[in-house]
């Protein structure tokens, strides 16, 4: 009997040692990570003035000029679409209503991205054709229809 309790007087022994180990370690690193935020803050007015400024005047992080996709963002082509029947369809582009299309066929400068066409409001069908469009542009197709049922209907312009 005197064999199994120094056993199990050996093994609390153990535990609590272990423990005393474990909280030692825990109290270190706290210690040290404290010391760790106290040397990255080392002057408070610092750390503000650095925090204020990026708060006042962010960094700015403008692109660069010389990209292709900007110069090609600027730059606008010619494309020609024809309502049938004609119809006070607009052309929407970046918010903006470039052209209508109340005489059934209308030039309109555009920019790559994309164009709304719509026919809100408008009871009939109305079919709108692209009829030409600069040799370097990709999309829209030439001949492609849209066919606008009083909804808005988008179109792709890409070179």
């Amino acid at each position: 009997m005197r064999r199994r309790g120094s056993l199990l007087e050996w093994l609390w022994n153990t535990v609590q040692q272990g423990e005393r180990r474990i909280i030692r370690v825990m109290v270190l690193a706290s210690v040290l990570l404290l010391l760790m935020q106290l040397s990255a803050a080392r002057d408070p007015l610092d750390f503000y003035m650095k925090v204020a400024s990026e708060v006042e005047a962010p960094p700015l992080e403008l692109p660069a000029l010389a990209k292709p996709e900007l110069e090609q963002s600027v730059k606008t082509w010619q494309v020609t679409l024809k309502a049938t029947p004609a119809a006070p369809i607009r052309v929407v582009q970046n918010g903006t209503v470039i052209a209508t299309l109340a005489n059934g066929e209308q030039k309109v400068a555009v920019k790559s991205g994309q164009i709304q066409l719509d026919g809100i409001g408008i009871a009939q069908t109305v079919k709108v054709q692209v009829i030409d469009k600069d040799a370097q542009l990709l999309e829209p197709r030439q001949n492609q229809m849209f066919i606008l049922q009083g909804n808005i209907q988008n179109l792709i312009v890409k070179p």
